[in-house]
C-alpha cells in the first residue's frame, strides 16, 4: 500500500472554499512534522561534521536527538491515525458488508481511543513523577521527551473519536483484486 502523506482525506463535508477544522490540524502536524525533521537532520549533520572533520563533537545533540525522535513518532502517528493509515486488521472487514465494516471500525475506533486515554492518563503521572527531572547535558526538564508520549496518545485518542464519528471506506478483497488486475504489479496504489 502506499500513502500520500501530505494528501489529507477529504472530510464529506460537501461545503466548497472552507477549510475544516480536521485540514487544519492535518496541515499543521505535517509543518511541525517537516520542521522537526528538518531540525533533527541538521543536527545530525552538524554533530558529523564537527565530529569527523573538525575532531569537534557537539555532546549535547544526542540529547536533543532523542527528543526530537519522540516528537516526530508522535506527529507520525497521529496524522496516520486520522487517516486510518494504521496498520489495521482488514482481513476481518474485507469480508464483511458495507455497513457492518463501518459499525465495526466505529467500535474499534471507539475502544481505542479509550485506550489511548488510557495511555495519556499513564502518562500524564509519570510526568508528574519524573517531569522535572532534568537531562545532563542540556539542563531541560525531561517532560519535554515524555511529554511526546503524552501529546501522541491524546492526538491518538482524539483521531479514533473522529474515525468513531466518520469512519473511513472499508477496504473489499474484491476492490483490491480489481486493482491488481487492472494495473501491473509496481504501479498498484491502495
Amino acid at each position: 500500500m502506499t500513502f500520500k502523506l501530505m494528501e489529507a482525506r477529504p472530510l464529506p463535508s460537501g461545503v466548497p472554499g472552507r477549510v475544516s477544522l480536521v485540514g487544519a490540524a492535518s496541515w499543521l502536524l505535517e509543518t511541525a512534522g517537516v520542521v522537526l525533521m528538518a531540525a533533527l537532520s541538521l543536527l545530525v549533520l552538524a554533530n558529523a561534521t564537527g565530529r569527523y572533520f573538525l575532531n569537534h563533537p557537539l555532546p549535547w545533540t544526542e540529547e536533543a536527538v532523542s527528543i526530537l525522535l519522540v516528537w516526530i513518532a508522535a506527529v507520525g502517528v497521529v496524522l496516520a491515525a486520522g487517516r486510518g493509515a494504521l496498520v489495521g486488521c482488514e482481513i476481518v472487514t474485507s469480508r464483511l458488508n458495507a455497513r457492518n465494516a463501518r459499525t465495526l471500525a466505529r467500535a474499534i475506533s471507539f475502544v481505542s481511543a479509550l485506550l489511548m486515554l488510557a495511555v495519556a492518563w499513564f502518562s500524564w503521572r509519570y510526568m508528574n513523577v519524573f517531569g522535572r527531572d532534568v537531562t545532563p547535558m542540556l539542563d531541560i526538564p525531561k517532560s519535554w521527551i515524555s511529554g511526546g508520549l503524552l501529546a501522541a496518545a491524546l492526538g491518538m485518542a482524539a483521531a479514533f473519536l473522529f474515525r468513531t464519528v466518520v469512519p473511513h471506506e472499508p477496504v473489499h478483497i474484491e476492490d483490491i483484486a480489481a486493482e491488481i488486475a487492472a494495473h501491473p504489479a509496481h504501479e498498484v496504489k491502495l
